[in-house]
């Protein structure tokens, strides 16, 4: 993994904001990964490339994955909120940025979550809605609890998520349904 090919990459498919927020994303997957003595360096290059599909259009993202043999859920069709995820770790794959499945996953799962996560996959999602940009009204409190306790930090924000969702009719993934559930039964 070379993190000047990712970084060339980033700027290629992502605007100056969206560059950013991948930068601060890495570095707080980085402090996340220090906390709770796990790869720095592994954190920070899926923090780093979580995004790098999240620009991509929906046409694009879905030519990605159907490349791969990707079983689109109905709730995924033409969301590049749900897809930007499995593209983006399928993108990484397929142009040789990336091979280490753990970062992929931490990709693929960064913005639905799913059931048994690992502490990779839990540091990227969580990093993902702490960094540095972030400005809202919970955002402090999501802050501190998550160099506390990551389970209890999945369960707020997922909880949040899709109350969110729910209200205003929109879909929601069933791999966050499961993510919550599975979560709801350790706390």
């Amino acid at each position: 993994m070379d993190k000047q090919l990712l970084l060339n990459a980033l700027r290629e498919k992502l605007p100056p904001k969206r560059l950013e927020h991948s930068l601060n994303v890495a570095s707080s997957a980085a402090q996340l990964a220090h906390h709770y003595r796990t790869d720095e360096a592994k954190a920070y290059y899926a923090g780093l490339a979580h995004d790098i599909c999240k620009c991509t259009d929906a046409d694009e993202m879905t030519q990605i994955l159907q490349q791969s043999g990707y079983i689109f859920l109905d709730c995924e069709q033409g969301s590049t909120n749900l897809l930007h995820g499995p593209a983006g770790a399928e993108f990484l794959r397929q142009s040789g940025l990336c091979d280490d499945e753990e970062i992929l996953n931490a990709v693929r799962y960064h913005s639905t979550g799913r059931a048994g996560m690992n502490l990779l996959e839990k540091i990227v999602f969580i990093a993902d809605l702490i960094s540095a940009e972030r400005d809202y009204p919970d955002v402090d409190i999501v802050r501190k609890l998550a160099f506390k306790d990551l389970n209890k930090t999945m369960y707020y924000i997922l909880q949040y998520i899709v109350d969110d969702l729910t209200r205003k009719g929109m879909p929601v993934h069933p791999n966050s349904i499961k993510c919550l559930e599975k979560l709801n039964v350790h706390l």
